[in-house]
């Protein structure tokens, strides 16, 4: 299994994305910069900050030096805002951990760190008086102290401060005019805030400039997407008012649009024309530079899975050997897969070891599928495959049989299919393990290949089944109607018929023992516990997504015994409560409106769900079916048209009034 870390080696296949990182801040002329990393949360951006940091603490260092931290030409110093969300003033937890960092490189300025301190001592101090006398002004008044700390800004940053500035009410004016205003005292004129802003900056720049050996003070700064909208302002002024200086460069990683909208929060009072917020413009002019991360394609996300597990099995020296025949593949065609078994071979000189060779094996059978599903996202897909791992490894603790690439398979369908992999679990526990309609549906899409798509079946040149599996279902037990119908039905759906083609087959298999597993997806109540086989058969049908076979089941409920149909009834509504959303409540709903005595239990149920996730289609349909005339209904749909969740507050008022206008009054119901 993998922590859920930054990585330290390469193995995204971010060389590209490495190597402008690197050229940018060793480029002297940039300097002072800032660099924003952007990407979605589990792109990747800890782990290609933290090797391009590595890197640039090599540049120039004494190879023959046994320390790892010995001084090279850029002093790197990595800082996470998220980790001083308590702090008192998180702009002085970043200078001082940047002052931590020079003097530990440079051990003779002790003096000019000192005075460095003394300022953001005074400066905690003005911040906290700052907060007493005018704390709900601050956010305002702070971009006034840095247009007099620091009048040399462009222009553009000028006038977003000056937009700051005009946004000031009188009374935060007055604070910040006694705040700033110098008071003598025996030695003279006390310090204010503009003065030690000043100081600060001209004390930090000579102090950078005076290292020895070095050609930049380059600060990583990590997890601001995670930080409190002060938070994420506080360092970004920290950085524009007293840090960003000649010989400095600072990289920050975030996710553009929650840092936006975190800067939009933290000012609320100023807007754009068009009424949006300042927080695009904001995040544009401290940003000179953009390293965008983009998602994975499907052949680099079948790349990755396949590193890890590489990196899973084997040593350091062959690992080694694989990341840099990877490498290589990549830099002849970056969009193609750069690891496989193949490329493994070569690069091992043949031995490839069996638990990778099996691992690599299915991988590549669920890895496009899982790759498109999660949208490239590395962590999604590290956190799928740790998942899998997990109750494999506990499976095995527990001397359960379960073969890794059948739980590979119906982890995919569990993970982005919840609805379909319900519906596979219904008709394994129907039919007692080896349902009879993952049969059909794998003959459907594997006997020919995608109707729709003309893709082969895996692993088929020819696009056909093997002869072997054509003659097994050629021999089996004809399906009935019903059964082929919604087999057929559901395997028709694109991402149904890409999971099915993938190995291995499910056809034959129990996966009763793997959905043990699983049972934090699942819906068991009554129909798991207690029900006897054809009413768990009923259930499922009654709940199909095909409307024909659903209502022609619907119909025979009706028949069954007194206690059955209390049974099913349990059964089913306690499917609506888990899960409002499936067709359990239309199943309800059709089954309301055809057996009255079932009227009052579907609305008691109903009352039980939270309006907000009712589906406003279902609410619609309720208005439609249901007596309006009934105590219960009229008390259900009452209480929607008083919720707080407009789209199905507005269908429930508007149906109510249709069927009054069809019925001549406040009774019936519209069909």
């Amino acid at each position: 299994m993998w922590a859920d870390n930054e990585a330290d080696a390469d193995l995204l296949g971010f060389e590209f994305l490495i190597d402008g990182l690197v050229v940018a801040l060793t480029e002297p002329r940039l300097l002072p910069l800032t660099i924003g990393v952007l990407g979605d949360w589990g792109s990747g951006k800890s782990s290609l900050m933290q090797i391009a940091a590595q890197e640039l603490k090599g540049i120039g260092r004494d190879q023959t030096d046994e320390e790892d931290d010995a001084p090279g030409r850029y002093l790197v110093i990595n800082f996470s805002p998220w980790q001083y969300e308590d702090h008192d003033d998180v702009k002085i937890a970043l200078m001082s951990a940047v002052l931590d960092a020079i003097a530990a490189r440079v051990p003779g300025a002790v003096e000019e760190v000192g005075r460095l301190r003394t300022i953001l001592g005074r400066l905690g101090r003005w911040g906290r008086q700052l907060g007493r006398t005018a704390a709900k002004h601050a956010p305002a008044v702070v971009p006034i102290l840095v247009q007099q700390a620091v009048p040399e800004m462009d222009a553009d940053t000028a006038d977003l401060i000056s937009a700051a500035t005009s946004a000031v009410s009188e009374g935060a004016q007055q604070a910040l005019a006694e705040l700033v205003q110098p008071r003598p005292s025996a030695g003279g004129t006390a310090p204010t805030p503009t003065g030690d802003v000043d100081a600060f900056r001209k004390d930090f720049a000579k102090l950078v400039k005076e290292i020895p050996g070095c050609d930049a003070v380059i600060v990583f700064i990590d997890d601001l997407d995670r930080c409190l909208p002060e938070t994420v302002v506080d360092t970004f002024e920290a950085i524009r008012l007293f840090l960003n200086t000649p010989k400095t460069a600072y990289v920050m990683a975030l996710n553009q649009n929650v840092v936006e909208s975190a800067i939009d929060s933290r000012y609320p009072e100023l807007k754009k024309p068009d009424g949006a917020g300042i927080g695009r413009d904001y995040l544009e002019k401290m940003l000179q530079l953009k390293i965008a991360i983009p998602p994975l394609s499907a052949p680099e996300a079948e790349t990755y899975v396949n590193l890890l597990f590489a990196e899973l099995h084997l040593d350091e020296e062959q690992l080694d050997k694989v990341l840099e025949a990877s490498a290589q593949v990549r830099r002849e065609n970056g969009l193609a897969v750069a690891f496989n078994a193949g490329i493994a071979g070569e690069a091992l000189g043949g031995d490839i070891p069996l638990n990778l060779a099996a691992d690599l094996s299915w991988a590549a059978d669920i890895t496009p599928i899982l790759g498109a599903s999660l949208r490239g996202n590395p962590r999604q897909l590290k956190r799928f495959l740790n998942n899998l791992l997990l109750k494999h490894r506990s499976a095995i603790r527990r001397n359960a049989s379960l073969k890794l690439p059948v739980l590979a398979k119906l982890m995919v369908l569990e993970d982005q299919y919840n609805t379909d992999f319900q519906k596979l679990f219904d008709w394994e526990l129907a039919a007692g393990g080896a349902c009879g309609e993952i049969r059909v549906a794998e003959a459907r899409v594997r006997a020919t290949g995608d109707s729709t798509s003309g893709k082969p079946v895996t692993g088929s040149p020819t696009g056909t089944a093997p002869a072997s599996r054509q003659a097994k279902a050629a021999s089996s037990k004809p399906e009935t109607t019903d059964q082929l119908t919604e087999a057929q039905t559901w395997a028709d759906k694109t991402h149904i018929a890409e999971w099915l083609r993938a190995e291995p087959a499910f056809a034959g298999i129990d996966l009763r023992p793997y959905f043990t597993y699983s049972r934090d997806k699942l819906s068991f109540g009554v129909s798991a516990s207690r029900l006897a086989p054809h009413l768990q058969r009923l259930i499922t049908d009654v709940q199909s997504d095909v409307d024909a076979n659903r209502r022609r089941h619907i119909g025979t409920v009706a028949d069954l015994e007194a206690n059955e149909r209390a049974q099913f009834t349990e059964a089913l509504l306690e499917r609506v409560q888990r899960h409002p959303g499936s067709f359990a409540l239309t199943a309800a709903l059709e089954l309301a409106e055809k057996n009255p005595d079932m009227v009052p239990a579907v609305c008691r149920t109903l009352q039980r769900i939270p309006p907000a996730v009712i589906p406003p289609a279902s609410a619609s349909a309720a208005v439609r079916r249901l007596p309006a005339d009934h105590a219960d209904v009229a008390a259900l749909l009452d209480r929607w048209e008083a919720s707080e969740h407009t789209p199905l507050k507005t269908v429930v008022t508007q149906m109510r009034k249709a069927s009054n206008r069809a019925k001549g009054g406040p009774g019936g119901n519209v069909r």
